[in-house]
């Protein structure tokens, strides 16, 4: 009974990496040792070494990430002192056209609502690209911490003579030993521990440059 459920098991791991190889990470395809190997077997498709690799959430528990949040929060809270004194300039602006209507000519009254109009619209604008430049430039430093996951897992993978390494969502059954998320986040922490992470927002572009 025991041999008979170990065919099993392993029947279900040859089938999972057969359905699931779409979802294979081909820059961490590792060929088999050696030419003569390959010769030997007469078929250097053969896959027998299998790998498991949870890159997303090896990226979330990073160190890496976790200063680039920091980073992005300093760069928010910069930003909303920033517009929220600006904010407070607009309201004292409005309260004073709002006094001041009565007292001045329609040409003029017009003229200043018209620029406070600008004003507004030039803020908002403002306030919606700081947005998505924060964004944006999260997602540019994930991608740096991402290139050099998957170069952490390509030596762990050349390592441990791993033929194919697979995203661990794609399999439903595995030996726990077949994943190496942990030793991956561990590298890419020890990797980024000392570099220098940085986040650039560009001031938005002039109306006329746009």
């Amino acid at each position: 009974m025991a041999i008979l459920t170990s065919r099993i098991y392993a029947s279900f791991l040859v089938l999972g990496a057969v359905l699931m190889s779409s979802l294979a990470i081909p820059l961490v395809t590792v060929p088999m040792a050696s030419t003569a190997h390959a010769q030997e077997t007469g078929d250097d498709m053969v896959i027998k070494r299998i790998g498991l690799i949870d890159l997303e959430g090896v990226l979330r528990a990073s160190k890496g990430t976790a200063k680039v949040r920091e980073l992005l929060d300093k760069q928010r809270l910069l930003f909303q002192q920033e517009f929220s004194e600006r904010e407070a300039a607009l309201q004292q602006t409005e309260r004073e056209l709002t006094s001041q209507r009565e007292l001045l000519s329609k040409d003029v009254f017009a003229e200043k609502l018209s620029q406070f109009e600008v004003d507004v619209a030039t803020i908002q604008k403002e306030i919606q690209y700081r947005r998505e430049a924060i964004d944006v430039a999260f997602q540019d430093a994930q991608s740096k911490l991402r290139r050099i996951a998957l170069e952490i897992v390509t030596e762990v993978a050349g390592e441990k003579r791993l033929d194919l390494v697979l995203v661990k969502s794609s399999a439903l059954i595995f030996r726990p030993t077949l994943n190496i998320s942990d030793e991956v986040l561990q590298r890419l922490d020890e990797r980024t521990k000392n570099a220098r992470l940085e986040v650039t927002i560009d001031p938005p572009k002039p109306a006329s440059q746009e």
